[in-house]
């Protein structure tokens, strides 16, 4: 993940370019390559597949119930449910979202321009980021509409979209009362490819080192990407004061619970640094394991293909048919008449016959095929009339 950051940006040698200060200094080093942003984008839509994809092959499949086919049927819900309150302590705490933060990714406010472009001409500005430059609350909220909220009620839209169309195509009549639909179906694929435009007009600014961000909430309300680095906390006076205490200390027991407390604080930095080591490492694994069972699943189908392609062996037949069979020109005679076949038909066991002398023969003999003896599905017994009917043991043919 730390190859794309140390990736030259491709507008660190541009002068003069809509986001340049003084000295012809602009924000492009703050900006990150557009590598690392759509891989951070890719990998945040297929976690949730991936995720579903294990719930269903091996939970799901394994333990079948009601409890496991609900958690399935509302996966996005719960799985969005989840990941807000992920997504929310990420962008409290560092100013990034959870994907982006094993990018090396980190979300920055543009509105103060001079304390963004002193950050780029002091040399200390790589050591901390400045609480000037750090997201406010309404920066936070847009962030959490634009990757929670809104991709939940995309998907739902979505599938509202394809229930009225589906209803549309098997359904002829259209009355006044659908107009709401109507406008839905026009209105929102409009709006859906409006988005997307301008998304992508976003992200071409964003190559062109004009802007940091790459959607247009995210340019709307000045909120652009950087490499992360370490916030600087209100309170920075307390850090002159840390460790000054040299003094021997009381042992009584606040003191041993504020000794303890201070070499528990490593747990959760360690879980942390586990935690992106482990990631990088579950995707990947994630991927493989998808890409091996897709190919065993293949080999399997192929497998049942090249079963059907085998020859299969011909139903067994009773002495009549063998006899029949030895017969010179059977092949071109109706088994009945036993004359050449006139208005032919063919019977449910493949044979060929004269349409009347096929009607005639089954019902007399109890819709029993003339050659094989074998009695005909398509053959049924009337008992207001006390005869046999052919319904669909034979079909006509064209010639």
């Amino acid at each position: 993940m730390s190859f794309y950051s140390n990736l030259p940006s491709a507008g660190q040698s541009s002068r003069g370019s809509s986001t340049s200060g003084r000295n012809g200094v602009g924000l492009e080093p703050l900006y990150p390559t557009i590598f690392e942003i759509m891989s951070s984008q890719e990998i945040d839509s297929l976690l949730p597949a991936s995720i579903r994809y294990l719930l269903a092959n091996h939970l799901v499949a394994n333990f079948p119930n009601r409890y496991t086919l609900r958690l399935n049927k509302y996966f996005f819900e719960w799985f969005q449910a989840i990941k807000g309150f992920v997504e929310w302590y990420h962008l409290k705490t560092y100013n990034s979202t959870f994907i982006d933060r094993f990018y090396g990714l980190q979300l920055f406010s543009s509105r103060d321009r001079n304390l963004a472009l002193t950050q780029c001409l002091n040399p200390k500005g790589q050591s901390e980021w400045p609480q000037g430059l750090q997201l406010n609350q309404q920066q936070k909220s847009v962030i959490f509409l634009e990757k929670i909220i809104l991709p939940y009620i995309t998907a739902k839209l979505d599938e509202i979209l394809e229930k009225i169309s589906m209803n549309n195509i098997f359904s002829s009549d259209e009355t006044e009362n659908k107009w709401p639909k109507r406008a839905f179906l026009r209105i929102y694929p409009f709006i859906k490819k409006l988005l997307a435009l301008s998304n992508l007009l976003v992200k071409l600014l964003f190559l062109t080192k004009r802007t940091g961000s790459v959607s247009l909430l995210q340019y709307l309300f000045k909120i652009e990407y950087t490499t992360v680095r370490p916030l600087s906390s209100e309170l920075s006076g307390l850090k002159e004061t840390k460790g000054m205490d040299n003094r021997l200390r009381k042992t009584n027991i606040s003191s041993i619970f504020a000794l303890m407390q201070g070499q528990l604080s490593i747990i959760p930095r360690f879980l942390t640094f586990m935690g992106s080591q482990f990631f990088p490492t579950f995707i990947f694994v994630l991927r493989v394991y998808q890409w091996w069972t897709t190919q065993d699943m293949t080999t399997k189908l192929q497998k049942r293909v090249n079963d059907l392609d085998e020859d299969i062996p011909r139903p067994p037949f009773s002495s009549h048919s063998d006899k029949t069979e030895d017969k010179e020109g059977v092949s071109e005679a109706c088994p009945v008449c036993e004359k050449t076949v006139q208005n032919p038909c063919v019977l449910e066991t493949g044979y060929v016959a004269c349409y009347p002398c096929a009607i005639s023969y089954l019902v007399n003999n109890e819709g029993h095929c003339p050659v094989t003896n074998k009695k005909l599905l398509g053959c049924t017994y009337n008992k207001h009339t006390n005869k046999w009917e052919v319904v669909t043991g034979i079909r006509k043919l064209l010639i």
